[in-house]
């Protein structure tokens, strides 16, 4: 974004600029906002075509007892560990993202990676 002056001094007005500069959603969703859980390959995808700013909700339950979950209860305990353990690997090891929840309720959280 570029910082241009108007004719009136008093008054600055911002020009986007560039190839990116028609985007105007800062978050990303795959599918509808009822899904609770992003696939891992699409969390790959976001993290590569993401730019600062941009953030996406990767589940939306419970990460640590998917079966005591609220929205939709889910004994496959194995693919929620490996898409949460695939989120903590992209924040450890590349530091390009943080890792923020929400709670609704008990058993109901939203989980977001933002891009720095």
């Amino acid at each position: 974004m570029l910082l241009q002056d108007s004719t009136d001094a008093s008054v600055r007005c911002y020009v986007k600029s560039g190839d990116y500069s028609k985007k105007t959603r800062q978050f990303y969703s795959y599918g509808n906002w009822n899904d609770i859980m992003l696939s891992i390959k699409k969390f790959d995808e976001w993290i590569h075509k993401s730019r600062e700013g941009d953030r996406i909700m990767y589940y939306r339950g419970f990460l640590f007892a998917p079966s005591k979950q609220k929205l939709s209860p889910t004994l496959d305990l194995k693919r929620v560990s490996k898409l949460a353990k695939r989120v903590y690997d992209a924040y450890n090891i590349s530091k390009s993202i943080i890792l923020v929840h929400k709670k609704h309720d008990d058993f109901d959280y939203e989980y977001w990676a933002v891009r720095l």
